[in-house]
């Protein structure tokens, strides 16, 4: 497989996605939620700037009546959550860190990682039409007719619905810089973001959270969007292959949860779409860790791409 050729392929298939309609309105779908939450944004700076100056007391009170709940018998939320934020909530007396968000341009764009969930969506709809659209205009046959193998022809397409995750990530990222320039001014001040794992709080620098909550979708959404390229290969249906991967997709945490009590389920990819988790210390069912879910999308990934691509390289053209 010569690499400029594979690379050129990749080339090829970005500017065929880049003047499709459907490109444009998908970077205008991202953008109504960013704006959206520049609204919440905005109200939110407006409210906190009248209570910053209580919020030592406020945090005090919070404890006092989470440790009186603690030694009730009628407790409103389960005992670890209520010790979670207790242990949260020390740590930021001790260590001055309000629990008022500071509304500045990099906490707003680490607000607009939460805007990722739509990429899924977005991808799944790209993955659907990459191969079947080829066989429905018949421009297969223009593509087969070029020194590129089909494994090479195959295998290009995916890498290129690999980078549009970037390519989303990073206009979701210019959206929530841009708006929040506008809404806080050119404020880069940030302050650490915590979480509770393992019964220990853990600080972690805004920007390491902006990465984790930017990337950490990655895998997850590569292996749906492996289910919709493979079925698209091998139905030829767009709609079809749409339809089952987003079904797939909204119905993987029911999964899940359902078989969660199982002990063969961990060996499911339904088992390891949420890496979440795992930034709080949880491991799902049978003491399952980051390193193993990350194993089962990769091999699950491999398993449809590979399953696919053979069929593709033997399926005749017509």
């Amino acid at each position: 497989m010569s690499l400029s050729n594979f690379i050129r392929l990749i080339g090829n298939e970005c500017r065929k996605i880049f003047v499709q309609k459907s490109f444009i309105i998908s970077l205008v779908i991202l953008l109504i939620p960013i704006i959206v939450l520049g609204r919440w944004e905005f109200v939110g700076k407006e409210l906190g700037a009248s209570k910053e100056a209580d919020w030592k007391e406020e945090i005090r009170i919070d404890n006092e009546n989470i440790e009186k709940e603690l030694k009730s018998a009628d407790i409103s939320e389960p005992a670890d959550q209520q010790l979670e934020k207790l242990a949260i909530n020390n740590y930021r007396l001790q260590h001055n860190i309000s629990h008022y968000e500071q509304h500045s341009v990099i906490d707003f764009m680490n607000k607009g990682a939460s805007i990722t969930n739509f990429i899924g969506i977005l991808l799944l709809y790209f993955a659907s039409n990459m191969m079947s659209k080829e066989h429905q205009w018949k421009t297969i046959n223009f593509l087969l007719v070029k020194p590129s193998t089909r494994r090479m022809i195959y295998y290009a397409k995916f890498t290129t619905l690999s980078l549009l995750y970037f390519i989303f990530s990073l206009a979701i990222l210019i959206y929530s810089f841009v708006i929040g320039c506008v809404i806080n001014g050119f404020d880069f001040s940030a302050q650490p973001v915590l979480t509770y794992a393992n019964n220990h709080v853990i600080e972690q620098s805004v920007l390491t959270s902006l990465v984790y909550n930017y990337l950490i979708n990655l895998l997850p959404f590569l292996l749906f969007v492996s289910i919709a390229y493979f079925l698209s290969t091998i139905l030829k249906s767009s709609s079809i292959s749409l339809l089952i991967s987003i079904v797939l997709f909204a119905t993987s945490d029911p999964i899940a949860a359902l078989l969660s009590s199982k002990s063969w389920s961990k060996y499911l990819p339904f088992m390891h779409t949420d890496l979440t988790v795992y930034a709080q210390g949880i491991n799902i069912v049978n003491d399952m860790h980051i390193g193993f879910s990350i194993f089962m999308l990769l091999l699950y990934t491999a398993l449809f791409l590979v399953s696919a691509g053979e069929v593709f390289k033997k399926r005749d053209v017509v």
